[in-house]
């Protein structure tokens, strides 16, 4: 039997970080350097021009990234166990607050991904993230299952 990590949370941050990883891989890729987003996330908190080849820059970014996604998958959990929302809702409210948060980063800093990232693009990754968080509640359910 495989093991469960001992925190829903955990499951479903995994599935989202892989989830919208690969998502900003390809819409990077496509506007011309796949680690470009990552630049442009980590850009914000070191005031830095965003370029694909600092190397720090994108590492930074890829861990801030994997970072907010675990953060947002934890509200997700707080919104379906706690406050005893559906899971469709949440991941609708979560991957919103998420669409909406980049978005003022950005209007606010002048970087962030929606600085590099057209607003379809931006609306796809506030999908998978909502399809994201509902595919890892499937994995955590054994465990919300056991904690009650």
């Amino acid at each position: 039997m495989p093991t469960q990590p001992t925190s829903p949370g955990i499951a479903i941050g995994s599935v989202v970080a892989a989830a919208t990883t690969g998502a900003l891989v390809a819409m990077g890729h496509r506007i011309g350097s796949a680690v470009l987003p990552f630049a442009a996330i980590s850009a914000v908190v070191f005031h830095r021009t965003v370029t694909a080849t600092d190397t720090g820059l994108v590492l930074a970014g890829l861990v801030f990234h994997v970072t907010f996604a675990f953060v947002w998958s934890f509200l997700f959990v707080v919104l379906v166990r706690r406050a005893r929302w559906r899971d469709v809702a949440g991941a609708i409210v979560i991957a919103v607050a998420e669409l909406v948060t980049s978005w003022i980063v950005t209007l606010s800093t002048g970087a962030g991904v929606a600085s590099v990232l057209q607003l379809g693009d931006r609306i796809v990754l506030a999908l998978v993230y909502a399809l994201a968080l509902v595919v890892g509640m499937r994995f955590a359910l054994p465990i919300l299952r056991n904690a009650r």
